[in-house]
């Protein structure tokens, strides 16, 4: 694979030769190939770090968030069974009032006819007494 990665070049500067273009393809031979100028890649490196410790900081950071979102979540369970908790208990109050309400209206309207009873005796009694007086 390294041998053929440096004839390629060889190869496509004698292609031109199949066409007829010798005196162009042999001048490219002749000159041969510029030498690369060296790549520093130092910035290249501190950019890669400076990425490296932003993602480091980013996973606390997503880390302390699920941690929060975790304990939120578990506040929000607790504020709807205590939610849950005080329903089922207003429901019994509620049904504890109706029986109550049931209760006192039973009491008064017995109340009542027994105080209208009471009149009656007591009409009836005097209109006796008013007899027997006369």
């Amino acid at each position: 694979m390294s041998a053929a990665r440096h004839t390629l070049p060889l190869v496509q500067k004698l292609l031109p030769l199949l066409d007829g273009n010798i005196a162009m393809t042999v001048g490219a031979l002749i000159a041969g190939h510029p030498a690369a100028p060296p790549v520093d890649l130092q910035p290249v490196e501190r950019g890669l770090a400076q990425v490296q410790l932003s993602h480091i900081e980013l996973t606390e950071r997503v880390s302390e968030q699920g941690s929060t979102l975790k304990r939120v979540g578990d506040q929000l369970e607790q504020v709807r069974e205590a939610t849950d908790r005080n329903t089922l208990e207003q429901q019994e109050l509620s049904e504890h009032l109706r029986s109550v309400g049931k209760r006192v209206v039973i009491f008064a309207v017995t109340g009542l006819l027994l105080l209208a009873l009471s009149l009656g005796i007591n009409v009836y009694l005097l209109v006796q007494m008013q007899h027997i007086a006369r």
